[in-house]
């Protein structure tokens, strides 16, 4: 607040002064008050009116400026109150109760809306526990029905692939599933993340285990290259579970967008980087499908974005990449994706060697 604003609001009040001023002023001259003692009293009434317009400004521009200031320093805008001090005029605490109250009632609303969303987000994890049972046993009971020597009678061969287009079907909708539950979860890290060091063999084999059949059922060869990296004992620090689920994401999506006519391929890469002070264990996962193109690469990350692909390839829901970089933030990993339009992706994730808690 300036000085020069604060004169414009208390204009009406300055010229109501003024005139007052002019009528004693008159008054006094005209009583034949002498010259000496007019000048002194309109001096004496000039000074009060300074002063108490000096003293007004002054407090009422502490506090109001802080009160801007703290607002846009603060991350959270409405715990500004707690920066200040009591202003000492009738105004600022007129103010400071009516913010005091607008925060209150917004704390409780958004404690309420919390609780709804914690409240739906316990019963959407408790009924995707619920239905992966029965997807379960229907994956299991097609999977057997595929393997004609689990079961006595004969399958024809064409029942056998309906068979197996029905479990690939299943296996998409679980997928989609867990996608929903690693969502729902990733908004409670503090709950179910466990970071600690994990062998990076671990990962890639677990990886290996948990998707191998989706990868066999779409053709798909499955190849590591380690280069440097001795993945026995090369440890970095991450949550095994979800970093599996992370590989898990960027396989289905190299099975999503195979290229047709070319023996479509998953490799995992891994490598070794010096980053200033720092041992970077680089985790990318690579294909040989259609690519991405060049004006999507830049987006490809964003909540729900298709892109080209996602419209005319397949119907794509924008949020499996998505959910890999917000996962890797939290588990304080990078990711990056590089791709060539009709030929290659490669999406990368870097994962530092030190502590996870010292990574904001």
């Amino acid at each position: 607040m300036t000085f020069l604003k604060y004169l414009k609001d208390r204009s009406a009040q300055l010229i109501t002064s003024i005139i007052i001023f002019a009528i004693i002023i008159w008054l006094l001259i005209l009583f034949k008050l002498n010259v000496v003692a007019v000048t002194l009293v309109a001096g004496l009434l000039i000074l009060y009116e300074l002063i108490c317009l000096i003293m007004d400004y002054s407090r009422k521009r502490d506090f109001y400026n802080g009160l801007i200031k703290n607002s846009e320093l603060l991350d959270k805008a409405y715990l500004v109150l707690e920066t200040l001090e009591k202003p000492g005029f009738l105004e600022g605490d007129l103010v400071c109760e009516a913010l005091y109250e607008i925060n209150k009632s917004m704390a409780e609303n958004v404690a309420f809306f919390e609780k709804q969303g914690s409240d739906f987000a316990e019963y959407l994890e408790m009924w995707i526990h619920e239905v992966k049972l029965p997807l379960s046993a229907i994956s299991l009971k097609l999977h057997n029905l595929v393997n004609a020597e689990t079961v006595e009678e004969s399958i024809p061969e064409t029942r056998i692939d309906e068979y197996k287009k029905l479990l690939a079907e299943t296996r998409r909708v679980e997928g989609f599933i867990n996608q929903v539950l690693y969502y729902v979860r990733s908004g409670t890290a503090e709950r179910d993340y466990h970071i600690s060091k994990v062998s990076l063999g671990q990962i890639i084999h677990e990886t290996a285990m948990t998707y191998r059949e989706n990868l066999q059922d779409n053709n798909m060869n499955f190849m590591i290259e380690t280069g440097d990296v001795d993945i026995g004992s090369t440890e970095v620090n991450t949550d095994q579970k979800w970093m599996v689920f992370i590989m898990g994401q960027l396989i289905a999506n190299s099975i999503k967008y195979k290229r047709d006519n070319t023996e479509p391929y998953v490799k995992i890469i891994t490598d070794k980087k010096k980053v200033g002070s720092e041992d970077m264990i680089y985790l990318s996962v690579e294909d040989n499908g259609i690519g991405i193109p060049a004006e999507d690469l830049k987006r490809v990350f964003e909540k729900s974005f298709t892109g080209y692909n996602g419209q005319t390839r397949t119907r794509s829901t924008g949020m499996g990449l998505y959910i890999v970089k917000e996962l890797c933030g939290k588990l304080g990993h990078d990711v990056k994706i590089e791709s060539e339009q009709g030929s290659w992706t490669r999406v990368t994730i870097m994962m530092k060697n030190n502590d996870y808690y010292g990574v904001v």
